[in-house]
Formats: C-alpha cells, structure tokens, sequence
C-alpha cells in the first residue's frame, strides 16, 4: 500500500515510470483518472483565469487537489456548480439517481480494467 501523497509531484519523483495519482485518490489511479477528468472539464468551461491556473497547477502535480480546495478561487467556481448539481439530484427520481451511481461505477471498473490491461501490456503508455 502507497502511503498518502500531498502532491502529483511528490508521487512522480518517488515512482517516475508511474502515472502521476492525484493526491485525494491517496494511490487509487482509477480513481485519480476520473478526478483528473472532471477537472479538465471544469478548468476548461470555467472563465475565471486564476482557478484555470490552480488545476493547471494540480494537473501539472505543482500543488494538491486538497491545497486548492481550500482557496477562494475554488470555492467561487465549484461551490454553484455543487450546489447546482445537488438542485438536480434533488429532483431526480430514485431510479434515475441509481442509474446515475451505476453509470459511475461502471465508468470506474472501465478504468480499473483498462489500467490492468496497461499494467499487463509490455509495451506502456508514457501518458494516457
């Protein structure tokens, strides 16, 4: 078991020919893949320059998820989009949110699966 990193940069200098774990996912890289791709969609529909520049900088493993979380930045950009986003929930019925739960699970299990078939090639991608 990984001990738990603060950074993306503190897990790639220690295991430089693994892929870079997002540090909330603490060594799951499923799971930092999913977090990875939620936010480049949301630096990339965000206006606000400097919360593009916080997750560049966890995307480029400068600082940690759990770091910038903490800023106003963050917190002007994702508090609505949440807040939103539990509006929504709140509304859907109990079928529709147990699709939504099972289509999150079934995209993680893609991920474990595509990462197992990565980790048996012998031939591994630099980037995914």
């Amino acid at each position: 078991c990984l001990p738990a990193r603060t950074t993306i940069l503190e897990f790639d200098m220690s295991r430089p020919h693994e892929e870079p774990v997002i540090d909330i996912a603490r060594g799951d890289l499923a799971r930092s893949r999913q977090l990875r791709a939620a936010l480049e969609t949301l630096r990339d529909r965000s206006d606000n320059r400097e919360f593009r520049g916080l997750v560049d900088d966890v995307l480029a493993g400068r600082r940690g998820l759990q770091d910038i979380a903490r800023t106003q930045a963050f917190d002007r950009v994702v508090t609505p989009l949440a807040q939103e986003f539990s509006r929504r929930y709140d509304e859907m019925s109990e079928e529709d949110r147990e699709q939504l739960a099972r289509q999150g699970e079934e995209e993680y299990e893609r991920l474990r699966q595509q990462i197992r078939e990565e980790r048996e090639s012998p031939h591994r991608p630099s980037n995914p």
